[in-house]
């Protein structure tokens, strides 16, 4: 009677109980699943058989149905213990950072504890030796694969404690880069020249630096070697305004750059994760090489060597029409005149500036930006495009009335910038009318193009 009414009002129950775990999307549905399809019709059997059929518990067919029964109840705890420790576990806990391997083996020496208690109850089998020797097997395999095991029992308590996540960049002895994988054996770092394997144990018994902790902002520190007649202030000068453009610099922060004798300088760049810190180097040097030498100065011992006359002249005659130039004022013009190389990235001019010179594009492509007002189209604090200048093309408008402005001229690919002193542009301007036109022109439009409210 108990199973007759008992058993259709418990699957009810647990029907109900299994589609709102299902709704609330809980750990638990799968657990409570198995209860009600698999052990409880599989119970029900059983006592049935001894209870009602009277049947022996030597009988095979009942110690199949027990052992099946065992096996499910195992299953389900197991299951439900999951669920319940692992299932919803807060970030940061323990129970989170757990690593999956220790719930492996955990599972594994329950389920062997229930295998054995299963077939010590239901069939009868003296399980005492089979622990004997399974402890004298694990003291000899543990003998012999020590070094083994413990660079993996090191793995699994580094991913346990979790001092370090992928994409942290850690300093090992002297050794910095990304993390990019852990394993139970050893940890690959990027170093930017390659990949270096570390095993676990070294890292364990060893100390190391996280430099993405306690914080990601990382302040990354290198040196640069200048001729050591450089003006320091130049140096400094350069240094910073070059660093300015990096576009991995932390908002608001500027790079500091301190002598240390000898022509060494100390440079700090204030950025927004240490993983940046090889390529931001990498980039200030590139554009470092360009900048020093358009500033005259002498980095890493090499000084820039002057451009030929010819070239000069060359780039005149690409914007004679514009300037209105004959072949006798070009030679006139071009020891006064000077080509300025710039590299991918750098700004040619910069907002709040007064540029020293008036400048046209003589090779590669030039974006000029304006910061996205309030009107503009995405709304956002960032920047517009207001035009792409290529050869013979004005980038230094606003140098005719000597004003600073809020636009931003930055080199797209290698460009070369034909500089012409303001004087020289003051002199065309009174004695040629058609080039003062085209100039002012040239100045209107990009007035235009900025985004309402910005007056350059």
């Amino acid at each position: 009677m108990a199973l007759i009414v008992g058993l259709p009002i418990l699957l009810l129950v647990l029907s109900e109980v299994h589609l709102r775990l299902v709704r609330r999307d809980s750990s638990l549905a799968a657990p409570v699943n198995r209860l009600r399809l698999w052990l409880l019709p599989g119970a029900a059997l059983l006592v049935l058989l001894t209870q009602v059929g009277h049947l022996s518990a030597d009988n095979n067919g009942v110690r199949i149905v027990a052992t099946v029964v065992g096996v499910l109840a195992v299953s389900i705890a197991l299951g439900a213990l999951n669920a319940l420790l692992f299932g919803n576990a807060v970030r940061g806990s323990w129970r989170e950072r757990l690593p999956g391997i220790f719930i492996d083996l955990a599972r594994l020496v329950l389920v062997v504890a229930g295998a054995a208690f299963v077939a010590s109850m239901v069939w009868g089998f003296d399980v005492g030796g089979l622990w004997a020797t399974l402890g004298v097997g694990s003291i000899v395999i543990g003998l012999a694969l020590q070094n083994a095991i413990g660079s993996v029992v090191s793995g699994l308590l580094l991913l346990f404690e979790q001092p370090f996540r992928l994409g942290d960049t850690l300093d090992v002895g002297g050794v910095s880069g990304r993390v990019v994988e852990m394993n139970w054996r050893s940890t690959h770092l990027d170093t930017g020249s390659g990949v270096q394997v570390i095993p676990n144990s070294s890292l364990a018994a060893a100390s190391f630096t996280n430099d993405s902790r306690p914080t990601r902002a990382h302040d990354h520190t290198f040196s640069l070697t200048f001729g050591p007649a450089d003006p320091p202030h130049e140096v400094v000068e350069t240094v910073t305004t070059t660093a300015a453009a990096l576009p991995s610099l932390r908002p608001g922060s500027v790079t500091k750059v301190r002598a240390a004798g000898g022509g060494v300088y100390d440079v700090t760049l204030p950025l927004a994760t240490a993983s940046e810190a090889g390529l931001a180097s990498s980039t200030l040097r590139t554009r470092l090489w360009y900048a020093a030498r358009r500033a005259g100065l002498t980095l890493d011992g090499v000084a820039a060597d002057p451009r030929p006359v010819a070239d000069v002249e060359a780039a005149l005659r690409s914007v004679s029409t514009t300037l209105e130039l004959t072949d006798e004022e070009i030679e006139a013009l071009a020891p006064q005149c000077s080509l300025k190389t710039f590299g991918a990235g750098e700004h040619i001019v910069r907002p709040g500036r007064v540029p020293t010179a008036y400048g046209f594009v003589a090779s590669g492509v030039v974006e000029v930006t304006a910061p996205a007002g309030p009107a503009s189209a995405n709304g956002s604090g960032g920047a517009v495009v207001v035009a792409r200048l290529d050869r013979g093309q004005v980038v230094t408008a606003e140098a005719l009335l000597r004003e600073s402005g809020t636009l931003t001229a930055t080199a797209v690919t290698l460009t070369e910038v034909l500089e012409l002193p303001l004087a020289v542009v003051d002199q065309l301007v009174v004695a040629k009318h058609g080039v003062a036109r085209r100039l002012s022109e040239v100045a209107d439009m990009q007035r235009a193009n900025t985004p309402q409210g910005q007056h350059t």
